[in-house]
């Protein structure tokens, strides 16, 4: 695919890959050595050790659905067969020679030892388990209230009778009812005209703020469990509602969120040192902005 996608959009870069993959050919040669063949022709190969490089490059579930399918696994070796053939060519054309080829070459070449580089610096970085555990009860110290807070709930069930005419006067005469000791459940089931909860006797399970219309909340917060409200108008009509349960809010246990602490600690270390061998490297960095003058300017007389 990606192949495809580079021989239509842009023939000029495709030549610059060609020559970055002609000249790591001789690498990949050797780096075979003891590994499986999976595809090869007269000239090229790709081995168990190409795939996984290539797969190396995807996301952890991605790798996982492919080795779920031989024939995806046989089409990337494929893909890779062929940028290797071509690659080959373009080296036997001397494409690779070019100044601008060979500067494509570079840069893929830096691209591919840095990334392992930084990989090798972020196991040197990477804190050992009494340092990540300190580093991430500071984060829940520092930050844990805002972040982890649980909200207040309320569990609570209403009858709902829809705006009309008489509308108020029937939710009062019900609200009266209740009061005399009418079962809840049953009126509801039987006249209120919200009919995801009525079946389960006016039940709307637990919420916080913020999910249900301001009039009908601000009531619900205000009971205890058992109490019942005066008549609430929203825009959905007139509800009578009942509180069954409170549950106070609070702060998630450490131990419920410290694996997300944990994974959030260690990238934040291991960006620490990416960023610190960043800047120690600029430190010794020498700019030339005559130079990059010069380049802006040719390039906008192309």
């Amino acid at each position: 695919m990606l192949l495809k996608m580079g021989l239509v959009a842009n023939k000029r870069a495709v030549v610059a890959v060609l020559a970055v993959l002609g000249a790591l050919s001789m690498v990949s040669q050797v780096y075979a050595q003891g590994a499986n063949v999976i595809i090869e022709t007269g000239t090229a190969k790709i081995t168990s050790h190409d795939l996984e490089a290539e797969m190396a490059k995807a996301p952890p579930e991605l790798r996982a659905s492919l080795l779920q399918r031989p024939d995806a696994l046989a089409q990337l070796a494929s893909n890779l067969l062929m940028r290797r053939v071509l690659a080959q060519e373009a080296e036997k054309a001397g494409l690779h020679t070019r100044g601008a080829n060979q500067a494509a070459l570079q840069i893929a070449r830096d691209r591919v030892l840095s990334d392992l580089q930084l990989l090798q610096l972020d196991e040197r970085n990477r804190p050992n388990s009494m340092v990540l555990d300190q580093r991430a009860r500071d984060v829940y110290r520092a930050e844990g209230e805002k972040r982890f807070a649980i909200p207040d709930e309320v569990r609570a069930s209403h009858i709902l009778i829809a705006k009309g005419d008489g509308a108020e006067q029937k939710a009062k005469a019900l609200l009266q009812d209740l009061k005399n000791g009418k079962d809840f459940e049953a009126l509801a089931k039987e006249h209120s005209a919200d009919p995801g909860s009525a079946a389960k006797g006016g039940d709307l399970g637990s919420f916080s703020r913020g999910r249900m219309v301001k009039p009908f909340e601000d009531a619900a917060f205000a009971l205890q469990p058992g109490q019942l409200s005066e008549v609430v108008e929203s825009q959905f009509g007139y509800h009578i509602i009942k509180v069954t349960e409170r549950k106070p809010g609070g702060v998630k246990p450490y131990e419920e969120v410290r694996d997300t602490l944990y994974e959030e600690v260690t990238q934040r270390i291991l960006q620490e040192g990416r960023v610190k061998a960043g800047q120690q490297i600029m430190t010794k960095a020498k700019p030339n902005p005559e130079a990059l003058d010069a380049f802006i300017a040719s390039q906008k007389k192309n």
